[in-house]
């Protein structure tokens, strides 16, 4: 994994088990840098972990240092951590969208806040991703009236708006694999050419043979533990 001009970088990260996790993670350390795809293989028994709320600031840590853009979460201002969030990309384990709002509106939200950009073009971006996902256009129904495959494209449009440097995917393609991963693997690959760095959980076998990935590092955890393989 690259360490120039790192994007994420977790240090002897330890997090002690709690709800909602199902494992504590254990003295984890890696970089990402531009254009680098973390491809981490789960256990079916730990699918919920940290890694991602540590990766966004959203945990306290036992021990260890996590920095995004060589910055350390804990040293930054509550103004400054949002901001720092507002270039980063997640599709969530669990949905996360307010039921009483449109898919659609649920998509652009975080791009309205963070950002200046006009709805115009807000809302254009993500219809151009939306063609890429093999959607007609953006889901307006609420999300409890719109097809899980539908919404976790959603998912997927809602993470890569806004051209984030950091995308987080949490196990995206679990029961809608044939719906998603092709359109969402040419989306990473696009990402990553971009300069973004990808961390990709999963517990799919599928996913982690996938050719078309081309992760630069595997991992997997065992326990707490992260494990670099060599292959």
């Amino acid at each position: 994994m690259s360490s120039a001009h790192p994007i994420l970088q977790f240090q002897d990260v330890t997090i002690a088990s709690q709800p909602p996790y199902e494992s504590a993670i254990w003295k984890v350390s890696f970089t990402l840098g531009a254009g680098d795809l973390l491809l981490l293989r789960l256990e079916e028994e730990f699918k919920e972990l940290p890694l991602a709320d540590a990766a966004e600031g959203l945990v306290d840590l036992a021990a260890g240092v996590v920095r995004f853009l060589e910055r350390d979460w804990t040293g930054l201002s509550a103004r400054d951590a949002a901001a720092a969030r507002g270039r980063i990309g997640r599709v969530f384990l669990t949905e996360g969208w307010l039921d009483d709002q449109g898919v659609d509106e649920n998509i652009v939200l975080a791009q309205r806040h963070h950002t200046v950009r006009s709805e115009a073009d807000i809302r254009q971006e993500a219809a151009n991703l939306a063609r890429m996902f093999r959607l007609p256009g953006l889901p307006l129904w609420p999300p409890h009236r719109v097809r899980r495959q539908d919404l976790r494209k959603a998912a997927c449009i809602r993470a890569l708006l806004g051209r984030p440097q950091l995308i987080l995917l949490e196990n995206p393609t679990l029961g809608v694999y044939a719906d998603l991963i092709a359109p969402l693997v040419n989306a990473v690959n696009a990402a990553r050419r971009g300069g973004a760095a990808v961390l990709w959980a999963t517990t799919e076998t599928r996913v982690w043979d996938d050719a078309g990935l081309r992760p630069t590092s595997r991992c997997k955890m065992f326990g707490s533990q992260m494990h670099l393989l060599t292959r």
